[in-house]
């Protein structure tokens, strides 16, 4: 119990201290949360360490060698980034087209939810009709006719033709969930 004292004493003293100091050096507010936090969490972890008649210098050391590391951290990330190339969308003639995943959830939002129900077991869950048709207590025919048509109804809802999306290439959906496809075809059709 005297050390949890001691820190809650060190913590009233420390942590405005510890705010400005991370703020004169530029951090947003969140970042200066977050190095506040780390460095009083090694302030509880080396409670013994601390000096008895001045901790904050200490403190501001911690702070100091925190946020140096953060620096050095970010300094890598960048120089990776600078050195890949930049992704580049190949999409050509005859190939899908990438969807807007924002649109894609507001388009599933608004079908019913029987209809929301087979296209996420399908497509977001993996299952095959006849295993989505188990899922949902039906006939493997009735589940790819359900599917069937919750597809139709999702390509209206997103401006496609429905009657066109066998005849051209799939589009290509945003991985919205786990990485499936929305549009993958089933292995039993």
């Amino acid at each position: 119990m005297e050390a949890e004292a001691a820190f809650r004493a060190l913590f009233t003293r420390a942590y405005p201290a510890l705010v400005r100091y991370a703020h004169f050096r530029g951090l947003d507010y969140q970042d200066s949360n977050d190095l506040v936090a780390a460095t009083l969490e090694v302030a509880w972890r080396r409670l013994a360490e601390l000096p008895a008649d001045d901790p904050m210098p200490w403190l501001y050391g911690v702070a100091r060698n925190l946020r140096r590391n953060q620096l050095r951290s970010a300094s890598r990330r960048d120089e990776l980034f600078t050195k890949l190339p930049p992704p580049q969308p190949e999409v050509g003639a005859g190939e899908a087209t990438p969807l807007d995943t924002a649109a894609l959830r507001s388009a599933l939002a608004r079908l019913d939810e029987d209809d929301q129900e087979i296209l996420r077991l399908v497509a977001w869950d993996g299952l095959s009709p006849s295993q989505a048709a188990v899922a949902l207590g039906c006939t493997a025919v009735a589940a790819r006719t359900r599917l069937h048509r919750a597809r139709n109804r999702l390509a209206a809802r997103l401006g496609f033709d429905p009657r066109l999306q066998r005849a051209c290439p799939a589009v290509q959906v945003p991985n919205v969930n786990d990485g499936h496809d929305f549009n993958k075809e089933a292995s039993d059709g």
